[in-house]
């Protein structure tokens, strides 16, 4: 059905191409025109590697990522408070995308991994004869491990160098602290309609301590009032893909009424290749058929709109998007057949904040379906 003028229409989509092309403009866009059009379903995999404290040529770590428990030299040059940066201008900006938000797999608990490269534990007077850490938060923990790798252990200072989370650091991208495996993705706000306060606590720079309001003693980090995403880790990109896709055929796809008609896509934000060998060029291959294992269909007939049948089940075509930030020339290549294998053509490459929300806002723009007065049903 055409239910609106083509020029009305592609004003949503436009809107935000305006809007991107320049950091400098307000943050403030005009009310979208709400019409007939599905939101888009897009899960947003944030990278949270190690090498997301370096900056973004490559040639220092900053020791932290800006936020008030982990400054850093220089953290706001850090890849990670960058990175976040962009992704809450867009989410700010268009809170009306069904969005989700993934990260590399990561074990948690307080004060889970210190790591130290500078730090020595040896506060006897405060840590009760025996020696430990020196800031207080850090509650007297000696060391996991000293060794050169990007921390968030600051050179020069007793400063704070735990933090409540841990990649797969060790060789095969293994946790640290208990040797088990860390090659998937943490799904940390499923897809859903104004999910966007659910992802920007994640992203505010900030994470709640003990003896602070709302702390609650016994709960995992990630479930107290306002938690933080932390760069620790290898870059299982393949394995957090799967993850996403094992989440969309068991809930999520069934669980929307509009699947037949919402586009559903993946945007990978990463600062490097895949590096704990889960091959992501194969399953962004296997996003692009997505089965409903709810579902049940002999015939194509039997599927919604856009959807088909293949192996007794509906399937779906989730694309995969990825934006390089700050990737090395020997890495991109690796990215950019993610992008390729996922149906979008190959990587974005981004070096700055304003082009990591300019690559968000295309893909965003391109994610919307539109209703043209052709005398077919364009939005389903």
């Amino acid at each position: 059905m055409c239910f609106l003028d083509v020029e009305v229409m592609m004003t949503r989509r436009n809107s935000f191409l305006i809007f991107f092309s320049s950091l400098v403009l307000p943050l403030a866009l005009a009310t979208p025109l709400h019409a007939a059009e599905p939101d888009p379903a897009i899960y947003l995999l944030v990278d949270t590697s190690g090498s997301m404290l370096m900056n973004i040529a490559g040639t220092s770590n900053t020791w932290g990522d800006y936020s008030s428990e982990h400054t850093g030299v220089n953290g706001n040059t850090s890849r990670f408070y960058i990175a976040k940066e962009a992704i809450k201008s867009v989410l700010n900006s268009y809170g009306e995308v069904r969005w989700g938000m993934a990260r590399f797999q990561q074990n948690s608990g307080l004060n889970y991994l210190c790591s130290c490269s500078d730090e020595i534990p040896n506060n006897t007077s405060g840590c009760s004869n025996y020696g430990g850490l020196w800031a207080p938060l850090d509650s007297c923990r000696l060391c996991d491990m000293m060794q050169d790798y990007p921390d968030y252990d600051e050179p020069g200072t007793h400063d704070r160098v735990c933090i409540n989370y841990a990649g797969g650091i060790l060789d095969g991208c293994r946790d640290p602290i208990n040797n088990a495996a860390l090659t998937g993705g943490d799904i940390l706000v499923p897809l859903g309609a104004s999910n966007v306060a659910n992802i920007l606590k994640w992203i505010n720079h900030s994470e709640t301590d003990p003896g602070e309001t709302g702390y609650v003693a016994g709960t995992p980090p990630g479930s107290q009032l306002d938690p933080e995403l932390r760069a620790t880790g290898g870059t299982p990109i393949g394995g957090s893909l799967q993850t996403i896709y094992n989440r969309l055929s068991t809930t999520d796809l069934q669980a929307d009424s509009l699947r037949g008609c919402r586009p559903y896509s993946v945007i990978v934000l990463t600062d490097g290749a895949e590096s704990c060998n889960t091959n992501p060029v194969t399953v962004a291959t296997s996003l692009r058929s997505v089965p409903d294992n709810a579902s049940s269909c002999t015939t194509n007939a039997q599927c919604p709109p856009n959807s088909w049948c293949s192996g007794g089940k509906c399937r779906y075509d989730v694309k995969t998007h990825v934006i390089a930030f700050a990737v090395a020339p020997y890495e991109y290549q690796n990215c950019h057949q993610i992008g390729v294998a996922g149906g979008t053509g190959g990587a974005i490459s981004a070096q700055n904040q304003a082009e990591l929300v300019a690559a968000m806002a295309e893909i965003i723009a391109d994610s919307i379906v539109t209703e043209l007065c052709n005398g077919l049903d364009d939005d389903c």
